[in-house]
Order: structure tokens, then C-alpha cells, then sequence
């Protein structure tokens, strides 16, 4: 995640032309998603590690809280985000005015285009949080020790949670991402007699087949032991067992980024030419750092440096550090 964010950002900035593919405002929401997965490693995964080792609760029942409803809030962020992933390609691919295939869509896009973009990220922040409100305001649940391998999550006050939100927002996110990649495909395959090179269109149609399947089966895989409740910690398995189950959950967090790397051969590219001018950089730096020393020392070996020289001696002394600078 912190790859792409540095990465894609970087080359969009410096090698755009090259890359145009990568300034898609589509783009932008794959930012936005990694940025929510590094926001729920950082604040959750740590927590996570400390239960499992120490297997107590925090002593702070407001950091718990937090912890709690900050890793909530970003969870519905990054379920959201994923859906209007899909929305935004599916609009790009749909579109009567450019029929897809240009471009400059985001020029005359309504609802992602422009900078409007950055507005659909804050409305998603907007709805996760409305999502969560209930329990946030302690009407439906709490946030609070859970007695289990998750640490400080969710409670309910009742056996069943009377907050139908979050599941109602995780159905429609899972139906809409199935609608909106299924329509881009069978849009596809009407203009498969349009395409001149066959290749390139069975490839760009293999690459949409293999991201539809990942990400949906990723999708639903890493939230079946959330949607499992709290029963696998109310067995008598065993703690390991109980905290692998509940970190098949976080991968979720982590496999977005290997989706799109291997489905993307341009962001696959990008990190690679990011990756490329960074060792460069350093290897720049340490290069003149090195020259730099051996001038500082070759001057002091001959003892020229610190000493106040005039006349012809000191036109001698400029030439010698010239010649050894250069």
C-alpha cells in the first residue's frame, strides 16, 4: 500500500504521457483504497499483535473505543471504495459521448470527473461514518473489549444487532460490483467486431475476467469470518486457532494490491519505474558523497586543507582542487 501510494502518484506527476492510463480518475479511487487499507493496518494490526501476545484488554476504555470505531469506520470506507471502483470503470465503459475508448472521459464525466473525483472520496467517508452512526452513538451496540482474538470491536447490545446498515451496505457493495463488471464485459463482447487487433482486445478482455474474479472472490472469502458473528469464540477451539480465523479477515486489507498488480501490467510498470529512479537517486547521492570525501581526504593527505596559501602557491592549490574535484 505505501508502494502505491508513492509510486503511482510519482509517476503520474513525472512520466503522465507515458502513462496515461495511470491519470484515470479510476485511478484516484485505487489511491484512495490503498490509502483506507494503510490506515486500518496501522491503527489495527498492532492492537491485533498485542492481543494475541498479551491476550488482555486495554486499560484505556476510551482508546479501546477508538480503536474499535476508527477500524470500523475504515473498514466501510475500503468495502465502499471497492464498489465505486467498479461504478467508475463501468460509467468509463459505458459512456455514449466517448464510447469508452478515449481517454479523456474524465473531462465530461458528471459523477467522477474532474475534481469531482475528490468529492466522491469525502461521500464515501460521509456514508461509512452514517453507516456506523448508530453504533458510534451507542443506540444499537457498543465499541468495547470483545473478549475474543479481535480485541476492541463491535458489541451488540442484543444476541441479533438491530443495525442493519453495515449488512445492507455490505450485500449491495457485492451486487453492485457483480452488475457493474458484468455489464463491462458484455459491452465488450458487442464490440468485439469493432476491435481491429483481435490481441490486444482478448487480452484487455482476460485482464477484466481475471480482476472481476479475484477481487469478488476475494471479496467475499475474507468476509465470511466477520459475517461469521462471535461463534467461532464462543467454542472451545483453541486461541491459535480462534486468531487464524480471525486473520484471514485482515488479509483482505493486503490483497487489493496484489489483485491489481497482476492485472495491471501499466501499474506493474509504474512500480518498476518508480522503484528504478529511486535506487537511482541513491545511488547518485552516495556516489558524489564518496567523490566528496576523497577530495576532503586527498587534500588533507597533501596538506593543503585549512592552510592559508597566497601568491603562486595559492593558484597551485586552486588548480590541484580542481583537478581533483573534477
Amino acid at each position: 500500500n505505501i508502494l502505491t501510494l508513492l509510486a503511482i502518484p510519482y509517476v503520474r506527476l513525472k512520466y503522465g504521457s507515458q502513462f496515461s492510463v495511470l491519470k484515470l480518475n479510476s485511478v484516484v479511487l485505487i489511491l484512495h483504497l490503498s490509502l483506507a487499507d494503510l490506515l486500518y493496518t496501522l491503527v489495527g494490526f498492532p492492537h491485533f499483535v498485542q492481543v494475541y501476545f498479551s491476550r488482555e484488554c486495554l486499560q484505556d476504555v476510551r482508546l479501546c473505543y477508538f480503536l474499535g470505531m476508527f477500524r470500523n469506520l475504515v473498514a466501510y470506507v475500503d468495502f465502499n471504495t471497492i464498489a465505486m471502483i467498479s461504478c467508475c470503470v463501468a460509467r468509463h465503459n459505458l459512456c455514449g459521448q466517448c464510447e469508452g475508448a478515449s481517454h479523456s472521459h474524465d473531462d465530461h464525466d458528471k459523477i467522477f470527473g474532474g475534481k469531482r473525483i475528490y468529492l466522491v472520496c469525502l461521500a464515501i467517508w460521509v456514508v461509512s461514518f452514517l453507516t456506523i452512526l448508530p453504533d458510534v452513538m451507542g443506540v444499537t451496540g457498543v465499541y468495547t473489549w470483545s473478549c475474543s482474538p479481535s480485541g476492541c470491536e463491535h458489541i451488540c447490545f442484543d444476541e441479533v444487532c438491530s443495525n442493519i446498515g453495515p449488512l445492507i451496505t455490505v450485500m449491495n457493495n457485492i451486487i453492485f460490483m457483480v452488475i457493474f463488471y458484468a455489464v463491462i464485459v458484455i459491452q465488450l463482447f458487442r464490440k468485439r467486431n469493432k476491435v481491429s487487433e483481435k490481441p490486444e482486445f482478448l487480452n484487455m478482455l482476460w485482464s477484466i475476467y481475471l480482476t472481476i474474479s479475484l477481487l469478488i472472490a476475494a471479496y467475499i472469502a475474507f468476509l465470511i469470518p466477520p459475517s461469521w458473528g462471535n461463534w467461532p469464540f464462543k467454542t472451545n477451539w483453541p486461541y491459535k486457532t480462534k486468531a487464524i480465523i480471525s486473520s484471514i479477515y485482515w488479509w483482505m486489507y493486503g490483497i487489493n494490491f496484489f489483485i491489481y498488480l497482476a492485472t495491471s501490467s501499466r501499474i506493474r510498470q509504474a512500480y518498476r519505474q518508480f522503484i528504478k529512479d529511486m535506487l537511482k537517486k541513491m545511488f547518485q547521492k552516495s556516489t558524489e558523497k564518496q567523490r566528496n570525501d576523497q577530495t576532503d581526504t586527498s587534500v588533507d593527505d597533501i596538506g593543503l586543507k585549512g592552510i592559508p596559501i597566497t601568491g603562486e602557491a595559492g593558484i597551485v592549490e586552486r588548480e590541484l582542487k580542481e583537478q581533483l574535484t573534477s
